[in-house]
């Protein structure tokens, strides 16, 4: 099957689109291979509307500011019965200019939940609470799934370290002053999962690991959808996204402090680029034995997020 670009969707905006039935939002987490997942929904977005489903691309979700008001201040939104009665119109007011029509709609972002540096602090994502609370209130609407894709800690958090560093300069000590803390007591997924379900105990929750990605996209964009995908098209790896040198790593780290957001990402993406990663040249700050005791913390998290239901950490 031919794929056509999405930006060759047309649809008349004057329509008065149907409302919403199901929403399926996945989550993140950063460096779980989202942008791969956001670019081959992307691709297929016409073929998947034709089967009553509608992907939002997820730059087009971040231009209309759906996280700034996920995030924003608002005082109303902190109690309950005036945050179910506010935010779902607030949210419909972002979301549904950017509809093509069906009433399923599929969103991938993963700042719903936080940044990238937000990895590294005591709680795991702790601004999640205050998303999830206020992105849960469509489900007063629609059906909503909420998705989540993890990653053994000891890739998943330099990656994490050196995605966060294009927005903001390192914590005082950098990467060293992280990994101290993170070895002395390692985050935990099972425990963000318990804080999604706890703030929204009736909304569906499905997670899969960031290993099984690559073997197993089909079925997770499948699941994702919520529709039978066979033929996805191949979608190169992101350039931007891949794993900087330690060279570079340190480049970045040594950028003044009070350097613009735009020209440290700007300088951090040019050090990325100047500094190829080679296999023994790769940022890897664990030793072997930090390593193992990081996947067993994984280990023991799936485990654990395994217990909480036969449908919830998706198995292949």
């Amino acid at each position: 099957m031919g794929f056509t670009r999405p930006d060759m969707v047309t649809f008349d905006s004057t329509d008065a689109l149907p409302p919403v039935q199901s929403w399926r939002i996945h989550l993140g987490a950063h460096k779980t291979a989202t942008t791969h997942l956001q670019q081959t929904l992307s691709a297929i977005r016409p073929q998947l509307a034709a089967h009553g489903v509608d992907f939002i691309p997820n730059q087009t979700v971040r231009d209309h500011g759906l996280t700034r008001e996920l995030f924003r201040r608002n005082l109303a939104a902190r109690v309950p019965f005036l945050r179910r009665s506010i935010m779902p119109g607030v949210l419909d007011g972002v979301l549904s200019p950017l509809r093509h029509g069906p009433q399923s709609v599929v969103i991938s972002e993963e700042n719903l939940i936080g940044t990238s540096g937000d990895a590294f602090s005591g709680l795991l994502y702790p601004l999640a609470d205050t998303s999830i609370a206020r992105l849960s209130t469509l489900s007063e609407r629609a059906d909503m799934t909420f998705f989540l894709s993890i990653r053994s800690f000891d890739t998943f958090l330099p990656s994490a370290y050196a995605e966060a560093l294009k927005q903001s300069p390192p914590l005082e000590g950098g990467f060293a002053a992280v990994k101290r803390r993170i070895l002395a007591k390692p985050p935990s997924w099972f425990g963000l999962v318990q804080r999604i379900r706890a703030i929204a105990p009736g909304i569906r929750l499905r997670i899969w690991r960031q290993e099984d990605y690559r073997s197993h996209k089909t079925e997770i964009l499948s699941a994702l959808c919520g529709c039978r995908l066979d033929a996805l098209p191949e979608i190169p790896d992101p350039r931007r996204t891949a794993s900087p040198s330690l060279e570079a790593i340190r480049k970045a780290e040594a950028l003044p402090q009070e350097l613009p957001k735009p020209q440290r990402r700007s300088a951090v993406l040019k050090a990325y680029s100047e500094a190829p990663s080679e296999p023994g040249q790769k940022f890897r700050p664990f030793s072997v034995d930090e390593s193992k005791a990081l996947q067993k913390s994984y280990q023991e998290d799936l485990n654990r997020i395994a217990g909480l239901g036969a449908d919830v950490l998706m198995k292949f």
